[in-house]
């Protein structure tokens, strides 16, 4: 393979065989000219010389393919979407760690003060509406050494108010959602932990059990005055539409908005977590659990609005599209939740390409979503496979 330096390309030319930036990564290909700003993008990375097999020509050897015809994403653009990555992990680390120390002021102090929980929902919802892209990856969301409560009451309060947007709930209704998501585990920790930290799935017994945790997380919350509308949806959380639930087997229209909410976000919450006893699935595999339940566990207008804002393909998905290029789902349109944005990351064969283009799979034919893949069927060197 010939070595090109960077000093020597010019604008508007073309390499007839595909041109690498290193062993891996493809720069161009045969049908996408050089262009003034990848050779400052090069110089400024200080990326002395790139390499191909072909030549350099003044017109492509083959015809514009679709994939070109999408929004390249930068190398700056792609540190900038790491960038609000991390401060969206960031976040979620302050969310655990606030709701972990919340839980222990209750058990040890018997303290939960309603103020600064409504401010770390305020932070929340301002989170979700600044970094919604970042923030909904829950795959890539995991504190540290936080036990499983911990987390899931994070990731199901990150979920819940991203819904509440979706449908449109004013500001008031909405941090009252989020105070209801962040406390709904509550009173789980009043009972032996041997219940809800188990290695094992529970037995019958065990999970009849376990169904307290609502009752006596409503019990707490009307203790310390909370509202009556965050203390109902603390109660319903664990209710199925179709009257399956409990801790009343509640149906349909008998449970409180909050409650089919936090229903449907915890689900999907719990369904893309890894617990003790089972692996976690992708979020494409838990919207399509969940869409078998409709109706039954979930109400019918909350999981159209988790599907409108997540789409059938979450962002952070992993996919192949129909031409054998495999990437992530990085955004999606509410109005079109089966076709949403995706990073090309690599091509048909596994090679990863180092512009990198974002397509709108609603476009063309050749750019559908054939399948979601595993993360590690795209090697993606320094990223995480979140």
């Amino acid at each position: 393979m010939k070595s090109f330096p960077v000093t020597n390309l010019e604008s508007d030319y073309y390499f007839t065989k595909r041109a690498y930036l290193d062993d891996k990564y493809i720069l161009l290909s045969p049908e996408t000219p050089i262009t003034t700003k990848l050779i400052n993008r090069l110089k400024r990375w200080r990326f002395s010389q790139i390499r191909s097999d072909g030549a350099l020509v003044d017109t492509p050897t083959v015809s514009q393919s679709s994939i070109a015809e999408g929004s390249s994403l930068s190398i700056d653009q792609d540190i900038r979407e790491q960038t609000l990555f991390k401060e969206a992990q960031t976040f979620y680390a302050e969310l655990a760690t606030f709701i972990e120390k919340m839980f222990t002021n209750f058990v040890t102090r018997n303290e939960l003060a309603e103020r600064p929980i409504g401010d770390m929902v305020k932070r929340t919802i301002d989170m979700v509406r600044s970094h919604r892209r970042h923030i909904l990856r829950l795959t890539g969301m995991e504190a540290a050494g936080k036990n499983y409560i911990v987390n899931h009451s994070a990731k199901t309060t990150i979920m819940a108010v991203s819904v509440g947007l979706v449908i449109r709930m004013p500001p008031h209704k909405l941090i009252e959602l989020g105070t209801a998501a962040l406390l709904h585990e509550i009173g789980m920790i009043r009972l032996p932990p041997q219940l809800y930290m188990s290695n094992k799935e529970l037995t019958e017994q065990e999970k009849k059990a376990i169904t307290a945790h609502t009752v006596l997380g409503f019990k707490i919350l009307k203790q310390f005055s909370f509202p009556v509308s965050v203390n109902l949806a603390v109660l319903e959380c664990r209710e199925n539409a179709d009257g399956s639930g409990y801790p009343r087997g509640l149906t349909g229209d008998r449970i409180s908005l909050y409650g089919k909410v936090i229903m449907v976000a915890g689900s999907y919450a719990a369904l893309t977590s890894v617990r003790p006893y089972r692996k976690s699935i992708d979020g494409h595999a838990a919207i399509l659990d969940m869409l078998k339940r409709k109706g039954q566990m979930y109400d019918d207008t909350v999981l159209r609005a988790l599907v409108a804002n997540l789409s059938i393909f979450p962002v952070g998905t992993y996919v192949e599209l129909s031409n054998g290029a495999r990437g992530m789902v990085v955004d999606n349109d509410l109005e079109n939740p089966k076709s949403p944005k995706v990073r090309v990351i690599a091509g048909p064969s596994g090679e990863l390409y180092a512009e990198q283009h974002v397509v709108d799979t609603a476009t063309s034919e050749a750019l559908r979503i054939a399948r979601a893949i595993p993360a590690d069927a795209v090697q993606e060197p320094g990223r995480s496979p979140a």
